[in-house]
């Protein structure tokens, strides 16, 4: 046989068969850092919460339950990471839940009240391989703040108002409404009382509050309070017009005042000699052409909201014609 078709023959047996590479070291399964840890004091607890690895540095899903190592404790005066994880408190991992991927733990703050503490954690994989500790969070611890008590809410004008007791630097304000799921703040108070004017009349919120105090570039807060759930009602007349003025005409009185700024404004009304003369006006001016010439008539006027309260009389303006 010729070289020339032995060598195509090996290429093609070559072709057929599978080629065997080097071989692969064996993986070393150690689950990637968790990078999102953040820890609030929240009343006497320490919350932690983190995304939990799902995956090795190799990309290969993680199998069984992995291994986390949750500590908390001061830096000392010079954080070393190995200093620090010696003394560090570790969180038994059966305190630790983890659901859909989110872990949280509550960690008790009393021990840690005026003192700064570093918080990190690590997973190990199999045999106890980890790539190391998480970004770690860092926390001012105060005294637990007291939780505010006797949240009441009450009609204000346009607006709902808010009452509690409690002894604290600031407070934060949450609301939604009873079909949503998630609490939105809307706003702090650095008393215990808030209006919130971002309300529709009618329709139902619920509230509650927290205390919180700014501690390095975070805030502890309180314990959540009873949440309070109200339906505002509109008991409130519009402001009374005001600049009213009559002027005489040939066979009228024009009438004429400044216009009402309530959102919620509806109409005027107009009263003559103590009877109302004229109502549902949209615009702040009027012709009584009902007059006789050598009578003065004495001209008072109204505003009514959308919910049909009406505000008192204005000042008088009184005018005859000749």
């Amino acid at each position: 046989m010729r070289p020339a078709a032995s060598l195509f023959l090996f290429a093609i047996v070559l072709a057929g068969c599978g080629y065997v590479g080097e071989p692969l070291p064996p993986a070393l399964k150690r689950p990637v850092l968790a990078t999102d840890l953040s820890a609030v004091e929240h009343g006497s607890k320490i919350n932690v919460h983190f995304t939990m690895p799902t995956v090795t540095t190799e990309g290969l899903p993680i199998r069984g339950t992995p291994d986390i190592e949750l500590r908390i404790g001061p830096p000392g005066e010079h954080f070393d990471v190995h200093a620090w994880e010696r003394t560090a408190e570790r969180v038994p991992p059966s305190d630790i839940r983890v659901s859909n991927g989110s872990a949280s733990a509550l960690v008790d703050a009393a021990g840690y009240y005026g003192q700064t503490v570093w918080i990190g954690v690590r997973v190990h994989g199999p045999g106890g391989r980890d790539v190391g500790w998480s970004r770690f969070d860092i926390l001012q611890l105060v005294q637990a703040l007291p939780r505010p008590e006797g949240l009441e809410a009450q009609d204000g004008k346009d607006s709902i108002r808010l009452d509690w007791h409690a002894g604290a630097p600031l407070f934060r304000i949450y609301r939604k409404m009873p079909a949503e799921t998630d609490w939105a703040q809307i706003g702090t108070s650095e008393k215990p009382s808030y209006s919130d004017t971002t309300i529709e009349y009618g329709k139902t919120y619920q509230y509650f509050v927290q205390s919180i105090e700014k501690t390095g570039d975070k805030f502890a807060e309180s314990e959540d309070s009873t949440s309070v759930t109200f339906t505002p009602k509109d008991k409130f007349p519009p402001a009374v017009p005001i600049g009213l003025t009559a002027v005489p005409g040939t066979r009228t009185i024009e009438l004429v005042w400044e216009r009402n700024g309530e959102r919620d404004f509806a109409s005027y009304s107009v009263y003559r000699d103590g009877k109302r003369i004229a109502d549902m006006l949209g615009s702040p001016a009027y012709s009584d052409k009902d007059v006789k010439p050598g009578t003065t008539y004495r001209y008072q006027v109204s505003a009514v909201d959308s919910a049909g309260n009406e505000s008192a009389l204005s000042g008088p303006a009184e005018a005859a014609i000749p």
